[in-house]
């Protein structure tokens, strides 16, 4: 090894203790030294042509290519004849790395850049002479029209101006001069190599569909060379998934839609690919065969889009041809959509979400102007049996796959969200149908819900919920579906029927759960508009929802039913309201707030005690969301009644509220204020979630709300030392606060003097801005009857931090409106 390669050979080493910097920096610059020689290109190559190291053969041609942007004509003639030398002395019969024969590709396709064709019109012509030598060369052949492509010719690199309009000239002197000599070379690869090597054949099939974007298409779109790559999908040979990229390359040519129809009906492409396609073989295979099939189906489709708008005859006919052809493709595109596995038929929903987007346009309509008619149109007759034969693998398709994991772990999985992604375009297919041919599609809901109730035995859970998920979209189908349900049209018989089936009700699988508690509340409507049907479909609703998903195991199932069971009390207050003492005493264990021991509290900034989750009982937004729902059914209730049923409810927290300040709980709590602070913060804060559905209309319920709040200010008051912001306690106060605005209006201002000092003890800033933008509320509704107030707060000294944040609020709003009567100020 002389220096020459030890230099080379310390660039590439690792930094490391073994080649101290000195050392590095002397070969660096003896390599240097080489770059900047004129004849520096010339000595790299008499190195490469003699070292057996691949660091300095990788090296010198790296020179090579970057020398070549600064070699006069003279020298790059004669680096042309070296590398033809090398090509055929060496090549032919040593097996070189794959990156050396990368820069060697590289560099003869630098020189095609520069030369031809004016100083080198013979390039493609020695390249492909040079393939008779063997194999090695052959691959050669197609190493340096692929990095050809990328290099010089593809539009996806973006380039110059200037090398823009260079790939222009070249892809026009190879059109004119090689490009068929080269196909030709293609098809003897095809048709020779198979066997021996099917790599190489592979290889050319990539290149074939690199190329075939710019060439003359006749050159590939024929007899003899399309036979010759369906073959090779027909054989399923090992070259079978690049010949369906290949023929989709050719099919999906850009080219007039008249031209394409043409090309296709002529050379017979959809008879081809029916005899070709294999429906066995590995999924990989498939999988290519259904992403060639849903190509060939898009450019069909888009021609026959653009031809359909044109007046003339030429385009009636050829449209006509396009719709035949389209016909033709579906039966394989649907054999396609019905295969098991998911990745497969996913590969041709693209074509069918286009079709059925379009679909609609298609279909004659009747139209007064029939000058402005497309030349071409179907019935709905004609596209009913396509529309049917979806339908039904739609439901197939739907369905979880067995892999699918429903758990909340997993829902940011690439698999699960490809398949949720695949599913919501699958609901988009079917909405299209509708739009289509609703009729049809409310019948396809009815037999799918029959088929279901009747065979509910012979259903795995996966279709079940498939069925149920797609009479929920239905729902959203269908125009004003309050008048639909209101006429009871067949949506609302087919949710009837549905709850008739008390095996699918009552079913114990969490999937199917969720599924139906959609449809609840998507169809719950109906029970209202109809109050007759209540007490026979709206108690059996209200029965699941707490069996079967309140008090099911899952927690997510739980978390899922507490939610959906509050949207289904809403849409069905009225009828439902009769029966709030009997839901209060099926849910009343779990509506319990539980005190927690403050040690259990784990140490963490912001972080409420009413998050904590219990063993045994509901989450905190889980029973949020039930406080909430049963408040809604007292607001629905006669007047009379209200204040008795609202006293019901918040009987639970009140009573915990009562026991702290009586000092019951001290048997239970001990010496724990600050778990007794926290209890009263998430008693509070369920006081607070069940006056959400309430407003000032609701006035009988008044009192109730006074004679809870007169304990909440004692509770305030002996924990007003107690502020650590992880009890949660003065949060609660404060959301009680603003709700209690809206529902007592200026009763609460006399009940609110008792809570200011409590919410003002804490020095917390950010909650200080939240308690000042509640006071800018406040006062922005009630000026005039806050005045009162702050005179008496003013009169004493421990009041005056409240009385000073008031005055800043005041003055700051009547700032902003000039002109007001009060003047906060005066007192």
């Amino acid at each position: 090894m002389d220096d020459f390669d030890r230099a080379v050979q310390v660039l590439f080493s690792p930094p490391g203790p073994s080649i101290s910097p000195a050392v590095r920096e002397q070969a660096t610059s003896y390599c240097d030294g080489i770059k900047a020689r004129p004849d520096g290109w010339r000595f790299c190559w008499d190195r490469f042509a003699q070292t057996q190291s691949l660091e300095v053969k990788f090296w010198c041609l790296q020179v090579i290519l970057h020398s070549m942007l600064s070699l006069p004509q003279d020298a790059r003639l004669e680096l042309r004849s070296k590398v033809l030398s090398w090509l055929r002395e060496v090549a032919a019969t040593k097996q070189e790395e794959v990156v050396v024969k990368n820069k060697i590709a590289l560099i003869y396709a630098g020189l095609v850049r520069f030369d031809y064709p004016g100083n080198w019109p013979s390039a493609w012509q020695e390249l492909i002479g040079l393939m008779e030598q063997g194999l090695p060369l052959v691959d050669f052949f197609l190493r340096v029209l692929a990095i050809f492509d990328q290099e010089v010719i593809s539009d996806e690199v973006q380039r110059s101006q200037e090398d823009r309009q260079r790939s222009h000239q070249i892809k026009h002197a190879m059109r004119e001069r090689d490009v068929v000599a080269l196909v030709e070379c293609w098809y003897r690869i095809l048709t020779t190599l198979q066997t021996s090597a099917p790599q190489l054949v592979s290889d050319c099939l990539k290149v074939t569909a690199l190329y075939v974007v710019w060439i003359e298409i006749l050159t590939v779109a024929n007899d003899k060379f399309l036979s010759a790559v369906c073959r090779l999908i027909a054989d399923a040979s090992q070259s079978a998934s690049e010949a369906c990229e290949c023929l989709a390359a050719v099919v999906s040519k850009k080219m007039p839609a008249s031209k394409k129809v043409l090309m296709l009906s002529e050379l017979q492409v959809f008879a081809r690919l029916d005899a070709c396609v294999q429906k066995t073989g590995s999924q990989q295979l498939l999988t290519k065969e259904a992403e060639m099939i849903n190509a060939v189906g898009e450019v069909i489709l888009e021609a026959y889009v653009d031809l359909r708008v044109q007046m003339d005859a030429d385009s009636a006919r050829l449209a006509e041809v396009a719709w035949d052809s389209i016909n033709k493709l579906m039966p394989l595109v649907l054999w396609f959509f019905a295969n098991q596995e998911y990745q497969i038929c996913v590969c041709v929903e693209p074509f069918l979400t286009e079709f059925f987007v379009k679909v609609k346009s298609f279909v004659k309509s009747e139209q007064k102007e029939m000058e402005l008619a497309p030349c071409h149109s179907v019935s709905l007759e004609q596209v009913r049996p396509i529309l049917m034969q979806t339908l039904q693998l739609i439901i197939q398709r739907t369905a979880y796959p067995a892999w699918f994991q429903h758990d909340p772990s997993y829902e940011d999985e690439e698999q699960h969200v490809a398949f949720l992604e695949f599913r919501k375009s699958l609901a988009k297919i079917y909405k299209r149908i509708f739009l289509v041919d609703e009729q049809l599609g409310l019948q396809f809901v009815q037999a799918s819900i029959t088929q279901l109730t009747q065979n509910l035995q012979g259903v795995q859970p996966m279709e079940v919920d498939a069925v149920l998920y797609l009479f929920k979209e239905a729902g959203e189908i269908v125009k004003q579906l309050d008048q639909h349900l209101q006429a009871k049209g067949p949506l609302a018989g087919a949710f009837l029927q549905l709850l008739e089936c008390e095996a699918l009700v009552g079913a114990d699988h969490g999937l199917v759960q969720l599924a139906l508690m959609e449809i609840y509340v998507r169809y719950g409507k109906l029970l209202a508009l109809h109050p007759d049907l209540f007490p026979r479909y709206g108690q059996r609703v209200l029965q699941a929802l707490v069996s079967r998903g309140i008090r099911s195991g899952t927690p997510h199932s739980v978390s899922r039913a507490c939610f959906m069971f509050g949207r289904f009390i809403k849409v069905v207050k009225k009828p439902a309201a009769p029966l709030l003492t009997q839901i209060h005493e099926a849910l009343q264990d779990l509506l319990v707030v539980q005190y927690v021991p403050s040690a259990l509290v784990p140490v963490q900034a912001e972080v409420s005690l009413t998050k904590i989750a219990i063993k045994g009982s509901l989450k905190a937004d889980d029973q949020a969301n039930l406080f909430e729902a049963l408040a809604t059914l007292v607001t629905a209730a006669p007047t009379e009644q209200q204040r008795c049923m609202l006293e019901m409810l918040l009987k639970g927290p009140a009573q915990n509220l009562g026991e702290i300040l009586s000092g019951a709980s001290t048997a239970r709590c001990g010496n724990d204020v600050a778990g007794c602070a926290g209890w009263s913060g998430r008693s509070i804060e369920a006081i607070a979630t069940m006056s959400k559905p309430f407003a000032l209309q609701h006035a009988s319920t008044a009192p109730a709300w006074e004679e809870v709040l007169v304990i909440v200010a004692r509770i305030l008051e002996k924990f007003v030392n107690h502020m650590n912001p992880e009890i949660g306690l003065w949060r609660a106060a404060l959301f009680l606060c603003r709700r209690m605005v809206e529902v007592l209006g200026d009763r609460f201002l006399g009940i609110l003097d008792t809570f200011l000092p409590f919410l003002y003890a804490n020095n917390d800033r950010a909650e200080l801005t939240e308690l000042t933008i509640f006071a800018h509320h406040l006062v922005c509704q009630y000026q005039t009857k806050t005045g009162p107030y702050l005179q008496k707060w003013s009169e004493h000294p421990e009041r005056l931090k409240e009385v000073l944040e008031m005055f800043l609020v005041l003055k700051e709003f009547t700032e902003q409106k000039a002109g007001d009567q009060f003047d906060p100020l005066e007192g």
